[in-house]
Formats: C-alpha cells, structure tokens, sequence
C-alpha cells in the first residue's frame, strides 16, 4: 500500500471518529449559535407583550429613527433611539419619569434591528431602570389593544 493511500485511510477514519463525537458526545459543542442570555433575559415576542399590556399599563420606546417613528408607530410610544440619545432624553423628561413603576417594551423595526438592544441596554445600566424589555417580532401586531395618547 503507497503512502497516499494510508494518509486516506486515516484521515477518513479520523474524520469518522470526530463527526461521531461531534454527534454523540455529551458535553458536544452547539450546532447553532448560542445568543448571549442576557440578552435573552430581556427578549419579549408579541403575545408575551400582550399579556403584560393585559396586566397593566406598559410603557412604549421606538428605538427607530426619526423619519420612522413620524411615518407610524404604537400608539404612546416615545420616541428615543441611538443617534438622538441627549436631545430625546431631555425633551421628554417627563414621561421618562412615569418609568420606574411600569414595565418598559423597546422596539424597532424586526429581529435583525439592533437599536432597541441597544437603547434598552443604555436605559437599565444608565438609568437603573428594570424591566426593559426587547420586542422580539413584529411591533405592527400589537397595535391593537393599546389607546391613542
């Protein structure tokens, strides 16, 4: 038998041995990527959202921009995103203040939208607010239910 042969063979029987173990192995690494937990602690799909606007009233934060937010948004919602932080901030003193005794619901626009990790994560570590969650979803499904302000 030449040598590229006997390298074959052991490479293939090295790759057998590892998919095995990538399979069956108990402490086996994930095949699908692990989100980070804290972010999962604060994540909140439209129907978890419902049942708490079933509980009590829930503050609403649209992380999206400004053209966004004008074009539509939840009914009650401010308006607060990343690249406004100060100014938003500032200019809606009042109704940030209303924060500490509801729970607070960040959203934009999908799953793929970092804005609202983002603001939220500003808003429990800068501001010592807790619960904030991240919509999960779609924001347009949870219009109903919720009043004009």
């Amino acid at each position: 038998m030449n040598a590229w042969k006997q390298a074959a063979i052991i490479l293939s029987l090295a790759a057998a041995a590892g998919a095995a173990a990538a399979v069956f192995h108990p402490q086996r690494p994930p095949w699908f990527e692990v989100r980070n937990p804290a972010e999962l602690r604060w994540a909140i799909s439209p129907d978890e959202a419902r049942k708490l606007m079933a509980e009590g009233e829930v503050f609403w934060i649209d992380a999206r921009s400004r053209a966004s937010y004008e074009a539509d948004h939840l009914p009650g919602a401010v308006l607060l995103n990343p690249e406004e932080w100060g100014e938003l901030l500032f200019n809606n003193q009042e109704a940030f203040q209303s924060l500490l005794d509801r729970p607070v619901i960040v959203y934009c626009d999908g799953d793929a939208c970092t804005r609202s990790s983002e603001v939220g994560e500003r808003l429990r570590e800068l501001m010592g607010l807790a619960p904030v969650y991240i919509l999960r979803g779609e924001w347009r499904e949870l219009r109903e239910g919720l009043r004009n302000d």
